[in-house]
């Protein structure tokens, strides 16, 4: 089973990334399917690892045990 905060963190920086994509695309003019195909593709490949970089600093202790490595010294 997927962990629950992981699982929560990708679904909001996905869309989040996503959504400002779109956003981005909508205002400079791009009306097409193709806006939110791109907005999609950037969303996932933005928002996971970004989401997954933001759950090491969240659970560190339980980022390591599964073999992450922090990137920076917390406390």
């Amino acid at each position: 089973m997927i962990p629950p905060l992981r699982t929560l963190l990708i679904a909001l920086w996905v869309a989040c990334v996503a959504g400002a994509a779109v956003i981005a695309g909508l205002v400079l003019g791009y009306y097409s399917w193709a806006t939110f195909a791109v907005a999609g593709v950037a969303g996932l490949l933005i928002g996971v690892p970004a989401a997954l970089a933001n759950w090491v600093h969240l659970r560190p202790k339980r980022a390591q045990d599964l073999g992450y490595h922090l990137t920076s010294q917390m406390g």
